[in-house]
């Protein structure tokens, strides 16, 4: 009795595994068709300098889509690059009410460098129900060169006015003392 309960158990599982494939092909087939562009694959630039750029929203397929959600990411590519997604942009979240079928929406991004190095930007995209799909953009890679600002010119009167403040108060005090004596 329980090898003919074994064998029914294994023929429903061969048998049932063709039908859940194609249920998962169908609801992949179903799923909206979303992609994500961004105007830009490149830009270097230096810390503390702002930047935008824009990312296109598409929904391929023929029935519209709601509730879009889109998301900026920051990636650091070295494992001595520390990023704070928060601190390169305080709007890193948009949504878009509704997408027409085979209409696109622009996006966007203002975006301040805050690590030097090598960074990787990109765009996710999913609905309010957070179910669906995750879509990306390709990546925006970004070089931030460390902001190095020495203007000898304007530190000249600072070189020099300090020495000679501090050697003109010496001598004020000095001839100061003489008179008083």
């Amino acid at each position: 009795m329980r090898v003919l309960a074994a064998f029914l158990l294994c023929t429903a599982a061969v048998v049932g595994a063709p039908a859940a494939a194609d249920a998962a092909a169908v609801a992949a087939s179903d799923a909206p068709q979303v992609t994500v562009e961004l105007d830009r694959t490149g830009l270097s630039t230096k810390i503390g300098q702002r930047f935008d750029f824009t990312s296109t929203i598409r929904n391929d397929s023929d029935e519209p889509l709601e509730g879009v959600v889109a998301h900026l990411n920051v990636l650091g590519l070295a494992p001595s690059i520390y990023v704070d997604p928060e601190d390169w942009s305080s709007e890193r979240t948009q949504f878009v009410d509704e997408l027409g079928a085979h209409e696109s929406e622009q996006l966007d991004w203002e975006v301040q460098a805050v690590s030097p190095g090598a960074l990787a930007l990109y765009v996710t995209v999913t609905t309010r129900q957070g179910a669906d799909d995750v879509t990306s953009s390709k990546a925006l890679r970004v070089s931030v060169a460390q902001a190095r600002k020495l203007n000898a010119t304007a530190a000249a009167p600072l070189v020099l006015g300090m020495p000679a403040a501090v050697v003109l108060l010496l001598v004020l005090a000095a001839v100061r003392r003489r008179r008083l004596r």
